[in-house]
């Protein structure tokens, strides 16, 4: 077996050891809870929490494997794929004490993709904006679409720690993808809307912070009818919100009330 063929065995075992570890968790929550003790619910959001992040490493060691490539296309109405988004997006960031805003502007723009992998990348993105943001700090969303194109952005007003000036050889978008952090999730996410047939460019702010421009072609028209198919749901029912940002958010967001 060589290389790759281990990797993908190890992440198999670990979605299999994850899985045990969650539905071993969710039978035990009721039995805790009667106790009925403040102290076991925080104990069960951190326990949960940990869960969460481990189904988060699991699913992107997989994607990492795959290249970001998509289990299935189908047809995404992008706005109405962001304006869900925005709307899950308000109350996490409201937690984390950040301003956050979103807009879609123009005609709903279809495009060919997988919906949950687009999803996941906008939370990649979303999620390092939050971080650079901090408490105080702005993040937006904004989806203008004509019919023909998509464009996705995600800003934040946020400072990066970086090294000051451009390193040798370096072209000023590798700089900038350094400045906005140079995180694996980056690279993951480059990977997926490449997949998608997008493109992902980073930009300077207006002032300040970063802007990462998420672009997608419409679909091409079809005479014919697709038969629809059950997605493929990577986190298991869990929602994907939660699972990106399990190692941002505080643990009371994990909570047994929070999760029903």
């Amino acid at each position: 077996m060589d290389d790759h063929g281990w990797e993908e065995r190890m992440v198999e075992q670990l979605r299999e050891q994850v899985g045990n570890l969650l539905a071993a968790a969710q039978l035990l929550t009721p039995a805790i809870r009667e106790q009925k003790e403040q102290k076991y619910d925080q104990y069960l959001a951190i326990l949960n929490q940990g869960l969460y992040r481990l189904l988060r490493l699991t699913e992107h060691s997989d994607l990492y494997l795959r290249g970001g490539a998509p289990r299935r296309k189908e047809l995404v109405e992008t706005q109405t794929l962001c304006r869900s988004l925005g709307s899950q997006v308000e109350g996490a960031a409201a937690t984390l004490g950040v301003q956050f805003q979103w807009e879609c502007q123009g005609r709903e723009t279809t495009v060919e993709a997988d919906r949950a992998l687009l999803e996941r990348l906008l939370l990649l993105l979303l999620k390092d904006a939050l971080r650079a943001a901090g408490r105080g700090g702005r993040v937006g969303l904004r989806a203008v679409g004509d019919g023909n194109r998509v464009r996705i952005t995600v800003w934040d007003d946020g400072e990066r720690e970086t090294a000051c000036g451009q390193e040798d050889g370096e072209g000023p978008e590798a700089s900038l993808l350094r400045r906005a952090g140079g995180r694996p999730e980056t690279a993951l996410a480059r990977a997926i809307a490449a997949a998608n047939g997008g493109t992902l460019v980073f930009e300077q702010g207006e002032e300040r912070g970063v802007r990462a421009v998420l672009s997608l072609s419409a679909a091409p028209e079809r005479e014919a009818l697709r038969t629809p198919q059950m997605g493929y749901d990577a986190t298991g029912g869990f929602q994907t919100l939660l699972v990106e940002l399990s190692d941002l958010l505080p643990y009371q967001a994990y909570g047994p009330e929070e999760l029903e």
